[in-house]
């Protein structure tokens, strides 16, 4: 018996923990960017992977 999911909701939190001396800092702006850069990549990805599934 298949089930069927209507909608796929997936939660992230990205927690920045304590570092020893990072090498290369980053500004928060970039680090904003770059989290939703790739939050955004993973959306991307989710969908293509539900897309192909509905497909088969």
């Amino acid at each position: 018996m298949g089930i069927e999911v209507r909608q796929l909701l997936i939660r992230s939190q990205v927690n920045a923990s304590p570092a020893p001396a990072p090498r290369a800092a980053v500004a928060a702006a970039d680090l904003q960017r770059l989290r939703e850069q790739l939050l955004a990549e993973c959306k991307a990805w989710v969908a293509g992977q539900l897309q192909a599934q509905r497909e088969r």
